[in-house]
Parts: structure tokens; C-alpha cells; sequence
């Protein structure tokens, strides 16, 4: 049944009103080792949203300020066959020679490629011109400023107020959650013990840590929260979660009234980069 609700509660549209109920149903229970008799709840769901936000910037033409696209079109490169079938010295043949020549004769052999190439975007969406832009002169910005995307994040820097108490990290929005544990290759020489020991900190001191994470070069990142688990027959893991944002709970639909104390703040999330707006 909790696969039924969780698929329709994923169909609910986003909505700045309260959030409303996408799926209505009985939850039926019979389980005497844990004091549930035979009983029935009638419960309804309502997807909890989260902040992610889309990356928006545009290609810019930094010649000329104008605004490009980018379209998968084919190209033709003529080339010499080399003694092992290898293709050599390969030129791409220019618009106008494909107008004026279907095939080259003699050594030289044709080959017909899609790629993806830069057109400046008013000329070619309003006036049909395919006006093309060297990727060179290609240059993405965000609010008038040049961005670059970020790299493959191959150390997580933890800053000094990185860190959550374990009881939040249902707050955030997990796309995956990943196992980590050490690295054995003798250059590095790290040690299990070692990795162990900081999960048990993390345990003892209830404690989840914060930072930026980066898949591949590009502007997606994500929060990771490494944070232990230990299971109640004594396996401990130490997981990173990789978080799209975090969930926004509708108050409207808590099932206790808000108490007559100072609020939580939002969980952390990764500080963002320098001149970039993206999801948290």
C-alpha cells in the first residue's frame, strides 16, 4: 500500500496554497507483538515539498553580448585513411564546399558527424539565420555576470558551522545515499580504525556533517550530509546523503500544534559559490 501512496503523492503539482491531499485510503493493522490489534486508520497524503530551485543562466556570444543556443547539427570532415584504418589529418569541411561538393576524390575519405555547436539566438529563432558562434566566444552568465561551472568535487571541505543535529537530517530532500568507508590503497594509507572512530564521534555526539558537493563539471551540486547508523544488532555505517534541499513540512497539516517556543532554524545547507545562484 505505502508504494501506492508515495506514487500518487509524487503526481501532486507544486503550489503556493496549502498543501492538498493527492491520495486518500485505509491503513489496516494486525500486529499483536507490538500491541496492534485488528484496526483501521483513514488517512490521507499530501506531498512535502522541498526548495530546489532550477540553475537558470544564458550563453553569451562575448563578441557581440548577444544571447546563443546550442544545436545538435551535422558536419562533414574530410580525411586520409592511415595503413591501420585509422583516420588522419581530418578537416572539417566548410557550409559553402558542402554546397559545391558531395564527395572528394582520391585519398581523401568523408565522414558526417552531428555535434553541437553555438547560433545566435534572435537571428536563428526569428529570422531562420544560422549565424554560428565559435565555442570559444562562448561564455555563460547569471544576472549580467560571467559564471564558470564547478568541477568534480574531489575534496569535501567541511567549514566550521557544517554540522546538524542526527535528529534533522530527515529534513532534508535525499536524492541518493551513498556508503562510505576507507580508502585502501597503500599511497593513501588509511585505516578502517580510523574511519570507524570518527563515525562513533558522530554517533556519540549526535552529530550529521554539512558541506558542498559536486558529481561532474557543471552547476548541479548538492548538500552532502555524512552522518552514521548503527543498526540495533550492532553493524555501524557511515552514509553521505546527497541532498537536492531541503523538505518544506506545510504546517497546516502537523498534527501537533506549534509550541510556545523560539523556532528551529532551517537546517544548514552548502554555502553557494562566488556569483552563482543555485539550489541549495
Amino acid at each position: 500500500m505505502a508504494r501506492d501512496i508515495f506514487s500518487e503523492v509524487e503526481k501532486q503539482a507544486q503550489s503556493a496554497t496549502t498543501a492538498r491531499a493527492s491520495w486518500r485510503g485505509v491503513l489496516s493493522l494486525d500486529i499483536p507483538t507490538l500491541g496492534l490489534g485488528a484496526v483501521e486508520y483513514h488517512l490521507r497524503a499530501a506531498k512535502a515539498h522541498g526548495d530546489l530551485e532550477p540553475v537558470k543562466f544564458v550563453k553569451i556570444d562575448k563578441e557581440t553580448g548577444k544571447e546563443v543556443v546550442s544545436r545538435e547539427v551535422p558536419r562533414m570532415y574530410r580525411y586520409r585513411q592511415g595503413p591501420g584504418g585509422e583516420r588522419l589529418d581530418m578537416q572539417e569541411i566548410s557550409q559553402d564546399e558542402v554546397k559545391n561538393k558531395v564527395r572528394y576524390e582520391g585519398e581523401l575519405l568523408i565522414s558526417v558527424r552531428n555535434e553541437k555547436r553555438y547560433f545566435l539566438k534572435y537571428e536563428l529563432e526569428f529570422s531562420g539565420q544560422w549565424i554560428e558562434v565559435p565555442a570559444t566566444r562562448v561564455v555563460d552568465k547569471q544576472d549580467g555576470e560571467e559564471i564558470e561551472p564547478f568541477d568534480r568535487t574531489t575534496r569535501i571541505q567541511v567549514e566550521p558551522d557544517g554540522f546538524v543535529p542526527l535528529e534533522r537530517i530527515s529534513e532534508y530532500k535525499f536524492k541518493e545515499v551513498y556508503q562510505l568507508a576507507p580508502d585502501t590503497d597503500p599511497k593513501v594509507k588509511e585505516t578502517a580504525s580510523r574511519v570507524k572512530q570518527l563515525a562513533r564521534y558522530l554517533l556519540e555526539k549526535q552529530t550529521a556533517l554539512v558541506s558542498f558537493f559536486s558529481w561532474g563539471r557543471g552547476y548541479q551540486f548538492y548538500t552532502s550530509v555524512i552522518h552514521p547508523y548503527e543498526r540495533k544488532d550492532g553493524r555501524l555505517w557511515l552514509l553521505m546523503g546527497l541532498s537536492e534541499g531541503i523538505l518544506k513540512l506545510d504546517d497546516a497539516w502537523a498534527l501537533e500544534e506549534q509550541r510556545e517556543v523560539e523556532g528551529l532554524p532551517p537546517v544548514p545547507v552548502a554555502k553557494k559559490k562566488p556569483k552563482v545562484t543555485i539550489s541549495k
